[in-house]
């Protein structure tokens, strides 16, 4: 058991510290509450909503994010924390865990698609005597508390060897919302962790690689 551990330990050490990985500070400003049914009944309650239906809310925030390439270019983790305003005007936050897939990557323009687990916290909504408890959140002392599945769809486009932008749509961050946020991506990492048999050195960009990213595609 303890060869096995140790193995797996190597596996994940070589990973961290061959393959390129990031972080990034997501602002968050605006939040869309598309379902009704998701929504507390009396809508006078969201004291940050934008339209009297409360179908946009501001949500004014941060997401500060570590990615992680665990599979060439294409696949990677991301754990990530954010820290807002909720509907109602009070501090919350959402702490993920995401496994991301580049899907589409053409010059200085790639898309990713992520999904996973999200822990929602926020302060209790019990103090509005206005709030109906149908939402799924537990009460923990002072603040309520959620888990629920997140999904992200990002846009990134690049600057330069270590700099991305983003504009990235978010679920699940609060209940039943999206959220559009924008970012910066800084990269700690940029060489890709090439296979042997690697098939997807044929990109027309990629961060970083160098003499060895050249060689790969010459031969791929």
């Amino acid at each position: 058991m303890k060869k096995i551990i140790t193995i797996i330990l190597l596996i994940v050490s070589t990973i961290i510290a061959t393959s390129q990985s990031s972080i990034e500070a997501k602002l968050m400003f605006i939040s869309f509450h598309p379902i009704k049914s998701l929504r507390q009944a009396d809508t006078k309650i969201y004291e940050n909503k934008v339209d009297e239906n409360a179908n946009f809310i501001r949500s004014p925030g941060i997401m500060l994010s570590y990615q992680k390439y665990i599979y060439l270019t294409r696949l990677s983790f991301q754990i990530s924390q954010g820290f807002f305003s909720d509907a109602i005007s009070n501090f919350a936050g959402v702490s993920s865990l995401f496994l991301k897939y580049k899907f589409y990557h053409k010059y200085k323009i790639s898309f990713s698609l992520g999904a996973g687990p999200n822990f929602l916290f926020r302060e209790d909504w019990h103090k509005s005597y206005r709030y109906i408890d149908n939402d799924g959140y537990i009460l923990n002392g002072e603040y309520q508390t959620k888990w629920t599945l997140g999904t992200e769809l990002s846009l990134y486009y690049f600057l330069n060897k270590r700099s991305d932008i983003s504009i990235s749509l978010l679920y699940g961050h609060e209940y039943g919302a999206f959220a559009l946020n924008f970012g910066y991506k800084y990269w700690l990492q940029t060489n890709v962790n090439f296979k042997d048999d690697c098939t997807n050195c044929g990109n027309k960009w990629k961060k970083g690689g160098g003499f060895k990213l050249w060689w790969k595609k010459l031969w791929n």
